[in-house]
Formats: structure tokens, C-alpha cells, sequence
């Protein structure tokens, strides 16, 4: 089947980004590995973007407004900068399953956002799937079992996932390219500028030691950069042009599967009970809030779907049909 490959590439790629992060943190910084992706990546989107623009002129490849700019530092800010980074940086002292298990949450904290800022009505199984959600949470960072991780860096995972998901609210309702792939590397443009500037004045270019054997983590940098935002997005590219929209939305449960399986047999995570019960309520939580469910007479309920401006992992909420053709040339993906 011609989807099963872009979906492969989608769940397992994006899943192992968990543990390429985690291999990359051990000997570089965390904000200035993400400054690096973020910038190379959005650089190279750009630059073909550019060239797209200069071969062919008549196909709406324009230069970003100054409107569309800001919109782009805000969302930079929220969602790779905020939601990537703090996930990276909570990877110092968290498993990369428990990352991932953490951001799975981008969705409940999506429809929090639309319920305060569009009065977007809770349906049942949604609001099911958020007490779920919190549950699943409450499980795996107990703070009152020995064995719970670092609370700290816990609450930065958690807050990057809050990050990301209102900023992909407030993307709805923000100015952007026409083009996907230039709404991406705007964002990741900024996203990087930003946490380069974060980790300058954190005091992270002190600390990088190049006289160290850093080979691994920057071959996980470059994976990052290659896979995790080049090959991915594109894959998801094309699953938003081919595929239900529900169905490419599986990544946001299917991807903290691969996370928390992929750190145990490559990096020896510890894989207990608590993991993987919170791993399977916060999945089943994820599934009710994307997946969709039997339309009542006179409503139609909102289906969540990734964004395709997202340079690494975003839901959004499909546009009434009405308005999907005009918001589908300006929404993009990792």
C-alpha cells in the first residue's frame, strides 16, 4: 500500500528523534544543539525556497512579510524552541521515552487551548481523553515513588509540550507564507536564532569540549537535521496531500511507543510496569482526542490533524471544507 511507507517513515523517524536527542545531549549543550538544527535546517528550507521562488515566480513563492516574520518568531518560540528544546533539555536527566511519553500530551493541552480561545465545545470522548491524559501523566511522574524521574526536568517536558500545543492554537489565527515549506524555515529560523542567544548567555559555548569524543553526538545532530526535519516532513507532506487526516495524526501516539521501545534496546533504559501503563493510558488518551468519532446531528466535530508549518511534531484542528483549500497552500509540517 503507497501509504505505508511515508507512514513508517513518520513513526519511526519522528520516534527515534527521542533517542537521537538523548545521544546528542551527552556531550553537547542542549540549547545550542537545538540552536544548530533548528538554523541549518530552517537555512536549507529557505534557501530552496528561494530558489523555488526565482525559477518559478508565478507560483505564489514570495519573501515573508513582516507580519508573517513575527508570526513566525512566536510560533518559533513556542513550538521548536520551547517544545523541542525544553524536551532536549529535559533528555540530561529524563529517559528519552519519558520525553516522549511527556510531549505525547500536545494534543490535551490543544484542545484546552481551543476550548479557552475558540469556545471550541468538548466533546465526550475528548474530555474523556483528557482526564486520561492527565492520569497517564500523574502516573509516570509520581513524585512520591522513588523511581519517578527528575521533577524538574519533568515539569520543563511538560511545559514544552504546553508550549507547543497553544502555540499551534495561536498559529490558527496568525499570518503565514503561502508556502508550507517557507512557514517551516521561517520558524525554524527563529526558533534557532533564539536558543542561540539563550544558550550564549547560559554560558553553553564555554562548555563545548570538541577535544572530547563528540563523534556521536553530532552524527545524532546531523540525523536530526536530515531525517528528523528534512526526510520526516516530507513524508508528512505528502500523508496530509494523500491521507486522511486522522490517519497521519497517529503519530502522536504511535511515536512514544517507538521512543520508549527504541531507549530500551539501544540505551538501556529501564522499561518498568509504571512506564509502561502510563505510556498505555496517555496512548488510549491520545487516540480518543485524534481520532475521530460519530458526528451528532448538527455538529461536526473538529478533527485534530498535524500541522504541516510544524518543523518537528504539531496537531492542529482540520479547517471546515469551506476553508481547507485556502489554509492548505499556507500550513505546513516539521
Amino acid at each position: 500500500m503507497p501509504l505505508l511507507g511515508p507512514l513508517a517513515i513518520v513513526y519511526v523517524v519522528w520516534g527515534s528523534t527521542y533517542l537521537a536527542l538523548k545521544v546528542a545531549v551527552e556531550h553537547l549543550p542542549p540549547l545550542t544543539l537545538s540552536a544548530v538544527r533548528f538554523l541549518v535546517a530552517g537555512l536549507l528550507l529557505y534557501t530552496w525556497c528561494a530558489w523555488r521562488r526565482r525559477r518559478r515566480p508565478d507560483r505564489g513563492w514570495r519573501r515573508p512579510t513582516r507580519a508573517q516574520w513575527r508570526a513566525g518568531l512566536v510560533q518559533g518560540l513556542l513550538l521548536p524552541a520551547a517544545g523541542t528544546g525544553g524536551a532536549t533539555w529535559a533528555e540530561q536527566e529524563i529517559s528519552s521515552g519519558t520525553a516522549a511519553l511527556l510531549l505525547a500530551t500536545i494534543p490535551l493541552w490543544m484542545v484546552l487551548g481551543t476550548r479557552i480561545v475558540d469556545r471550541e465545545r468538548i466533546s465526550a470522548p475528548v474530555a474523556v481523553g483528557l482526564v486520561a491524559g492527565i492520569a497517564g501523566v500523574g502516573v509516570l511522574v509520581n513524585p512520591f515513588s522513588g523511581t519517578a524521574p527528575d521533577p524538574l526536568a519533568a515539569a520543563v517536558a511538560l511545559g514544552g509540550a504546553m508550549c507547543w500545543g497553544l502555540g499551534s492554537v495561536y498559529g490558527r489565527h496568525a499570518a503565514h507564507p503561502e508556502q508550507p515549506l517557507l512557514a517551516s524555515a521561517v520558524e525554524m529560523i527563529c526558533a534557532g536564532a533564539a536558543l542561540a542567544v539563550l544558550g550564549g548567555l547560559g554560558g553553553e559555548f564555554a562548555r563545548i569540549d570538541l577535544s572530547a569524543d563528540v563523534t556521536g553526538s553530532l552524527l545524532a545532530v546531523g540525523y536530526l537535521i536530515v531525517f528528523g526535519s528534512l526526510l520526516a516532513y516530507s513524508a508528512y507532506e505528502w500523508l496530509l496531500r494523500h491521507a486522511p487526516a486522522r490517519v497521519a495524526g497517529t503519530y502522536a501516539f504511535v511515536n512514544p511507543v517507538v521512543a520508549v521501545l527504541l531507549g530500551w534496546w539501544l540505551l538501556d533504559e529501564p522499561l518498568g510496569g509504571r512506564t509502561v501503563l502510563a505510556g498505555l493510558v496517555i496512548a488510549g488518551a491520545v487516540a480518543l482526542i485524534v481520532l475521530p468519532g460519530r458526528p451528532t446531528a448538527g455538529s461536526r466535530r473538529p478533527e485534530l490533524r498535524r500541522d504541516r508549518r510544524d518543523p518537528i511534531f504539531r496537531l492542529r484542528e482540520r479547517a471546515p471544507m469551506g476553508e481547507h483549500r485556502c489554509s492548505s497552500d499556507r500550513s505546513g509540517r516539521q
